[in-house]
């Protein structure tokens, strides 16, 4: 049995959508300046003794709007504690905004059910947190954007937040701090950065405030109101997950081969070469391969960007690229770099990926490579619910990358966690499959119909190219279970990253 496509299921919606940034066909469109300049003189002291001193000093109460990055991923230690000091005083209705969730956040599931936290506003949310979300314990709304999408929402007003929190591993006492230096790096503070410029307040919450100059500087002093102590903001530990570590399989390797020459068939194997991998074992599984194929034809990349790992690194360090664009750090190896590297770029999510910004990195991107869920015959990705009805992910930069890129590539195995990924129609849209060229799987690659063109150039390449159904059939031969029934209600808002609804689940 097919679903509703993503028209019929917005179409068919009985009630109007509430989003915790107001009316979905409402965003503002035109950018606004940043926040007016604190001081960054050397001597000012933004010093506060604690968490509790910034909810007095910024009159932090019910229905308030907090952002938090996600810079040390599962390792994030801030973001629990916020909210316990929120709870610990009583509040209700607040509004979060983190760049994202993880298992280490599942505290959060407690203040959601008691109303301390009424809406969430995110990327991406994996781990307990997420039952919280969907089974109705949160009185609000659970809206999901892309990286991009959020920038352009802080950079409009449409997201509006109160008092950012910046967890970094070193600061000064005027508040400039960064993420590349200190006892606790995790890399460049890409997402905190846009969070920065248009917050009402910000407070940078450091492992270690220094009176030394910083090695690097992440967010000035102009945009830091406080700067408090916090032992241990985050585990560099959790920053490295099984979503950024590429997969070690023969399927892995096989995904990663056709991959690379599906990049040369197209014709952009060449110097010059920009690219960007997603997080996923079979996406991140191809940048060596791609790598190897660039030194065996002895070509030079230009850049790699987004999310960054130590197999990143290496191409570069082998003089494989030029430059790295880094808005957020993967693994240690990747944190290293952005400290010793001067070919290692920081980038903020605006830079990244704001619609906004015609100039954004992703718009310059020659290959995309992405991972799936799910993706259906019109080549709509699903990376936000799986098989079984749960929230294991979300838009990330998946839109983002997908649509500014030349040649977007998925990969996929045909079925994962006993569910077939292959699919007559997603079970919600993450990424429009008019922003998707090609299909990579285990079993043989097919190619979006709008792109007769690369059917041409691929056959001609004698790559192993099959019908869409082909595969799922496949897909469905192999598939031990059968997806659970979509919700008749929407339990979370999914955004387009240019605004607007794109779709519900």
């Amino acid at each position: 049995m097919e679903f509703e496509t993503q028209g019929e299921r917005i179409a068919g919606l009985t009630r109007p959508l509430r989003s915790p940034l107001g009316p979905m066909e409402s965003a503002p469109v035109a950018p606004l300046p940043m926040r007016a300049p604190r001081s960054n003189a050397p001597q000012a002291d933004k010093h506060l003794r604690n968490l509790s001193a910034a909810f007095d000093a910024f009159d932090i109460g019910d229905d308030a709007v907090l952002s938090f990055h996600h810079h040390y991923r599962n390792g994030d230690r801030l973001m629990n504690a916020v909210l316990d000091e929120a709870a610990r005083r009583g509040l209700r209705g607040l509004t979060i905004a983190p760049s994202s969730l993880f298992p280490v956040h599942a505290p959060l599931a407690a203040h959601m059910s008691s109303g301390v936290i009424g809406d969430v506003v995110t990327d991406y949310a994996k781990g307990p947190v997420t039952a919280a979300m969907l089974s109705g314990a949160l009185r609000g709304t659970a809206l999901l954007q892309s990286h991009g999408g959020r920038a352009r929402a802080l950079g409009t007003g449409l997201l509006s937040v109160d008092v950012a929190f910046v967890g970094a591993s070193l600061a000064r006492a005027n508040g400039a701090c960064t993420g590349r230096g200190g006892a606790l790096p995790c890399g460049p503070l890409g997402y905190a950065q846009v969070d920065a410029g248009y917050a009402c307040h910000t407070v940078v919450c450091a492992h270690e405030i220094t009176q030394s100059p910083l090695p690097h500087t992440d967010i000035p002093a102009y945009q830091v109101d406080a700067v408090l102590p916090f032992d241990t903001p985050g585990e560099v530990s959790g920053i490295a997950s099984d979503t950024t570590l590429p997969a070690q399989t023969p399927q892995a390797h096989q995904i990663g081969t056709w991959v690379a020459e599906v990049i040369a068939a197209a014709g952009l194997m060449r110097d010059g070469l920009s690219l960007q991998t997603g997080a996923g074992g079979y996406s991140l599984a191809a940048v060596p391969l791609i790598g190897k194929a660039m030194a065996t034809s002895g070509l030079r990349g230009s850049f790699l960007s987004g999310g960054i790992t130590g197999a990143h690194v290496e191409l570069q360090r082998a003089g494989l690229f030029e430059r790295i664009h880094d808005v957020q750090c993967f693994d240690g190896a990747a944190v290293a770099s952005s400290i010793t590297n001067p070919d290692h770029h920081a980038m903020s999510a605006s830079q990244y990926a704001n619609p906004l910004d015609s100039n954004a990195i992703v718009n310059r991107l020659d290959v995309m490579v992405l991972g799936a869920v799910e993706i259906d015959r019109q080549f709509n990705v699903n990376v936000t619910i799986g098989g079984d009805g749960r929230l294991i992910g979300g838009p990330g930069g998946h839109p983002d990358a997908a649509e500014g890129a030349r040649l977007t590539i998925v990969t996929t195995g045909l079925g994962g966690g006993g569910y077939a990924k292959l699919v007559g129609d997603v079970r919600c849209v993450t990424t429009q499959g008019r922003h998707v060229d090609v299909l990579v799987t285990d079993e043989g690659i097919a190619v979006n119909l709008a792109r007769a063109d690369l059917v041409a150039d691929l056959k001609r390449a004698g790559l192993p190219l099959h019908s869409f159904d082909a595969l799922k059939a496949l897909a469905e031969q192999s598939a031990t279970r059968v997806r659970c029934q979509p919700s008749d209600r929407p339990r979370l808002l999914i955004e387009h990253r240019a605004g607007g609804l794109l779709d519900w689940a």
